[in-house]
């Protein structure tokens, strides 16, 4: 890319520009614009602390492409779980895909579908890092921020951080008795009930928070075969937390929680099926009707999602002499099951599962001081999981006699280790330089890896039943992957306020095994990413403007195929992706805000050769395709109008966010894909003098029918296009107190 080019890319994106984060103050200079309260990490009016390079710094001081969504923001978007992001910061697409988020960052997710194949966007609940996918779809609630580093994390984070990081921070215990109660209900029956109550159990030295969550919705659309509903909410969450503090200098909290959800979410609607395919293959539909509404399915199976997880999260800090010493204890354990017809009709007996059941324990020890010339931190990091993950299948047997029942699964064992530092040496008041780096070594084991085939299938409903297979295999095998990730970067501040910055550095995600594919292992994918930024605000603070321009290598990224009844994992050759990041916020006056955010990302494969299971004729060089969750162009628009009134403060605020065309495979068929499409939204907010507070929201104003994902069937029952969408038209009212 030339820097004539990058020059004007810059300068259109500066033009697009739209609200990153919604609602800010006038004083807000961050990234993200949001209107962060005091309790909520702030030090002056404006300035967002996060501590996304694992020290407590200003936001715009941060050299790196990073936003910041504060609990407000978060209550008023509003976002209630992780894949309601994707229109609030640049170059982040997050797709659903069989019970599972796919979040993808610059165009680096995950293109995979197996069931215990991990993701390239590393995502962090206080410190510990989520391995499962399910685990990204969980509510969000009582948060105190979410921070979205964009790039490669390769030093101070831990697994499989290519495509960049996701840190969830909660509100951590009070020294004293506070707490909020919400109530919102809205279309569709959705009611939510959020609450928290914090303060002090024995004086400083200990303090405690317990905060809970409840959502139910009925669906979006309903199964016409029975009746029911699909793509409705049943969720319940709750956490507590301890923060014991012995001494000034030493400090341990203690942190559990749960989650669950029993509902038909993420329900597969039929859409077709790849063309040509479709006019070819007269079985696809068997003369089956197909709903008019598209919410709608029809189908004999009825859609199932049950997620549920454990937590518990120990953070233990003791402040030495030299340095300040932390270690980060997690354990998680969890399973998800989805349900969902296979065939996409009403045709009798076919139905597909997918089932995972994990236990993860993770340890993380950081020593570092931060403050003077030189900010260093030194840690190591060890994480161990067992997974069993397993695919039910059944075929309609007139579509597949000999393969009309399947069964795929195995477990598998990581073991992780790594060992990383980073020092910034600030030459001067203006000039820093970092360098940085992290060696990993991770090894990958399967055992009872099995494929079975035409034998009776399990009872539906009875996941854990055993059954009897005419083909049996097992293959226990183990592999491991060592990799060192540097980083060195620079950045010059040429006022207080504004700075430039340069990064490079190198990414890495293990390789492994397709569980149930009885294939060798896939190998690692790497990246180098090259990116330079400006982070500046003007005119006393009035106007912010952060730019990004980055340049990636992309190695032997991991793309998933659905062969037959298998699904397997090939590294596909290379990719190329460069893009150009605006975010911008302008105060106008005391009450209007202005803000949002223009991206270009033109992730693309620049060496790939596959045949298209679904559509074999396709010319198999995919060199030039786009790769998938990756939209050349998104952008984001907002205003807010708030004004104080007798009682409190009124806040309006609307919002447009815009995207191009979406491919969910890197074969770039039309029919698997999302069309541009626009989303509007608004929102009206009340603060009370009191502590009361209540907002009108609507999203998705027009009731655009917009896919969130989708997946190319097996081609054993005719290659059917297999959506999941994003809400609908959403309204409501939401009423809270805090106290």
């Amino acid at each position: 890319m030339s820097s004539i080019t990058i020059l004007r890319l810059s300068t259109s994106a500066l033009c697009l520009a739209s609200p990153a984060i919604a609602h800010a103050q006038q004083q807000v200079p961050a990234t993200t614009a949001v209107p962060v309260p005091a309790e909520e990490a702030r030090t002056d009016a404006g300035d967002i602390i996060v501590t996304a390079q694992r020290r407590s710094e200003r936001l715009q001081d941060i050299p790196m492409a990073i936003t910041a969504l504060g609990g407000a923001a978060l209550e008023r978007a509003p976002i209630s779980n992780i894949s309601d992001l994707q229109t609030s910061i640049p170059n982040v697409n997050i797709s659903l895909r069989n019970g599972s988020g796919v979040v993808a960052i610059r165009g680096i997710g995950y293109d995979i579908v197996t069931a215990g194949a991990d993701g390239s966007v590393a995502i962090h609940s206080d410190g510990v890092y989520q391995s499962r996918p399910a685990a990204g779809l969980s509510s969000l609630y009582d948060v105190e921020r979410i921070e979205v580093a964009r790039g490669p994390q390769g030093t101070l984070y831990g697994r499989n951080a290519t495509g960049g990081a996701i840190n969830i921070i909660s509100r951590k215990p009070t020294s004293s008795l506070e707490g909020y109660v919400d109530f919102s209900y809205g279309n569709y029956n959705a009611i939510s009930v959020e609450g928290a109550i914090s303060g002090p159990l024995a004086g400083e030295k200990l303090r405690g928070r317990i905060a809970a969550k409840l959502e139910d919705r009925d669906g979006w659309g309903t199964n016409l075969f029975n009746g029911k509903d699909v793509d409705d909410v049943k969720s319940r969450s709750i956490r507590a937390m301890l923060d014991f503090s012995p001494s000034e200098t030493v400090s341990f909290l203690l942190a559990g929680e749960y989650f669950k959800r029993d509902d038909s979410a993420n329900a597969l609607h039929f859409e077709g099926c790849v063309a040509p395919v479709c006019n070819a293959n007269t079985a696809i539909n068997r003369g089956f009707s197909i709903p008019a509404n598209p919410r709608d399915v029809n189908q004999d199976a009825q859609a199932g999602y049950r997620p549920e997880q454990y937590g518990l999260t120990l953070t233990s800090k003791i402040e030495l002499s030299f340095a300040d010493l932390t270690a980060i204890s997690g354990y998680r354990d969890g399973k998800s099951y989805f349900y969902s017809d296979f065939d996409g009709t009403a045709q009798l007996g076919s139905f597909a599962t997918r089932e995972e059941n994990y236990h993860t324990f993770s340890q993380e020890l950081q020593l570092g001081r931060s403050g003077g010339v030189i900010d260093w931190i030194l840690g190591a990091y060890y994480f161990d999981e067992k997974n069993f993950a397993r695919t039910n299948a059944q075929f309609p047997p007139f579509l597949a006699p000999a393969l009309s029942r399947v069964f795929q699964g195995g477990t598998l064992y990581t073991k992780a280790f790594a060992g990383f530092g980073e020092l910034s040496y600030h030459i001067t008041p203006e000039l820093t330089v970092t360098a940085g780096g992290r060696y990993s070594s991770e090894k990958k084991r399967i055992e009872d890896e099995y494929i079975f085939t035409n034998g009776p299938v399990n009872t539906r409903g009875r996941p854990g039943q055993a059954m009897p297979c005419v083909v049996c295999v097992s293959i226990p095998n183990a592999v491991r992957f060592n990799a060192f990730t540097p980083k060195f970067g620079a950045q010059y501040k040429f006022s207080p306020r504004q700075m430039i910055y340069v990064n490079v550095q190198k990414g890495f995600k293990s390789g492994g095994f397709a569980v149930g594919a009885v294939t060798p292992a896939f190998q690692p994918e790497t990246i180098w990413s090259y990116e330079a930024g400006l982070k500046a605000e003007w005119f006393d603070r009035a106007l912010t403007t952060n730019i990004a321009v980055y340049h990636y290598d992309y190695k032997d990224l991991q793309v998933g195929q659905i062969v037959g009844t298998v699904t397997e994992i090939r590294n596909a050759a290379s990719a190329k992706i460069d893009g150009v990041e605006a975010e911008v916020r302008l105060a106008i006056g005391d009450h209007l805000t202005l803000d949002g955010f223009g991206s270009y990302n033109h992730a693309r494969l620049s060496s790939y050769t596959a045949v298209n299971p679904a559509l074999p004729s396709q010319n198999p060089d995919l060199s030039g395709n786009l790769l998938s969750n990756a939209p050349k162009w998104t952008g984001k628009l907002g205003a807010e109008y708030s004004t104080p009134i007798s009682s409190g403060n009124i806040t309006v605020r609307g919002e447009m966010f815009t995207s191009s065309r979406v491919y969910f495979s890197p074969f770039n068929n039309l029919t698997n894909s999302q069309k541009p499409y626009t989303l509007f939204n608004a929102n009206i907010r009340y603060e009370g003098n009191n502590d009361w507070y209540a907002s009108l929201f609507m999203s998705n104003i027009a009731n655009r029918l917009v896919k969130s994902g989708s997946i190319v069937s097996s081609g054993a029952v005719g290659a059917f296009i297999a959506a999941q969408y994003l809400p609908p038209r959403m309204y409501g009212i939401k009423i809270g107190k805090r106290f």
